[in-house]
């Protein structure tokens, strides 16, 4: 999946074009910010909806180092399963 440049204090991952849940199809991205009193990177997964609605962020541990957020990227990239749970559930693999 295809990395997103904007800045070198914030990345993004592509972790899929498209995703259905619920009959909605989301695009999902892996977002890593750096952020003032955070060691590293403060990850989110953020699934944005093809039709438009709100989109929804889940928060990930932070990520100390970026070799840390690409292990995150590889881990996550194309999980349709565990991805659509972290949407249900709002955290977390």
């Amino acid at each position: 999946m295809g990395k997103i440049g904007r800045g070198t204090s914030w990345k993004a991952h592509r972790l899929m074009d498209r995703l259905e849940i619920d009959g909605r199809a989301h695009t999902v991205d892996l977002v890593a910010r750096r952020a003032t009193g955070v060691q590293g990177y403060r990850v989110t997964v953020v699934f944005l909806p093809h039709d438009g609605g709100p989109e929804r962020e889940v928060p990930l541990p932070n990520a100390a180092t970026n070799a840390d957020v690409n292990r995150m990227v590889r881990e996550l990239a194309g999980q349709e399963e565990v991805l659509t749970r972290m949407y249900r559930e709002g955290s977390g693999p």
